[in-house]
């Protein structure tokens, strides 16, 4: 008896909502923005801790930066396999032990860069 599985992989690349923000409303927080241009206020938003400085923000600003963090609203914009599948099979044997590669320790493999 043999143990074999199959394998798949792919990227997706997704987004979220549109948020409409406007840099005033978080020069008075606890953690200030400072700058005046685009760029520097996309990194401070970046560091931002949601979790953390929302309270201090009015409803519709933390409702717009919740956006980014509401997993449920995400939308795929490319996933590679719509254009076509990439797909293997690996033999071996069920190994808790394998946690990097699945619980599977593969010892033959179709994949061509997993080096069998």
């Amino acid at each position: 008896m043999y143990q074999l599985r199959k394998c798949e992989t792919y990227s997706v690349t997704r987004q979220t909502a549109v948020a409409t923000l406007d840099p005033e409303k978080f020069r008075n927080i606890s953690v200030p923005y400072e700058g005046d241009s685009e760029e520097e206020f996309v990194n401070y938003i970046a560091g931002l801790d949601f979790y953390e400085i929302s309270s201090e923000l009015d409803e519709e600003t933390a409702n717009e930066l919740d956006k980014f963090y509401d997993m449920v609203d995400w939308e795929d914009w490319y996933n590679s396999a719509w254009d076509g599948e990439e797909t293997w099979l690996e033999i071996g044997e069920a190994n808790p032990e394998y946690r990097r590669t699945g619980g599977f320790e593969a010892r033959h493999s179709t994949h061509q860069s997993n080096g069998f």
